[in-house]
């Protein structure tokens, strides 16, 4: 005799099943691959190992506003590479899994597993997959200074 609870869990072993036949394709891999090099070494406070992995625009909006704030008197901040634990450490959360990989020609989107579903871009540049957190860091510096007499 056939009962609903046991279709119900063949349905569901099926299910699994096939959810964990799925992988990456090889370019999803290379990106998260590139996106867990990136993340382990903000981890572990390599900056500049981290920097060379941030995309061009990132990195370029870093030095413009390292040399902005060396203009205005505020010592120590020689290149973007110095205000990368700072930004990082302030708004940039890497932790949880990749959950979705979502490719569009020489860009990705990465979408981590955590409440509010954190999402990161990345851009193929150089043959390389690069992290992008400059528009991060505009909005949320932006933010902070909404209100204040700097914005």
């Amino acid at each position: 005799m056939f009962h609903f609870r046991d279709y119900v869990y063949t349905l569901l072993l099926v299910t699994l099943l096939i959810m964990i036949s799925c992988s990456w394709s090889a370019t999803q891999q290379d990106i998260l691959d590139a996106y867990k090099e990136t993340a382990g070494y903000i981890d572990r406070n390599e900056w500049e190992a981290a920097a060379s992995s941030m995309s061009f625009s990132t990195m370029l909006f870093l030095d413009s506003l390292a040399l902005d704030l060396e203009a205005r008197g505020l010592q120590g901040y020689i290149s973007g590479a110095d205000l990368l634990p700072i930004l990082c450490g302030e708004y940039i959360d890497l932790n949880g899994d990749v959950t979705m990989i979502f490719i569009q020609g020489d860009h990705a989107e990465i979408t981590l597993s955590s409440a509010d579903s954190r999402k990161f871009q990345m851009i193929l540049e150089e043959g390389s997959w690069k992290l992008i957190l400059e528009q991060i860091f505009r909005n949320m510096i932006d933010a902070a200074l909404r209100g204040s007499y700097l914005h």
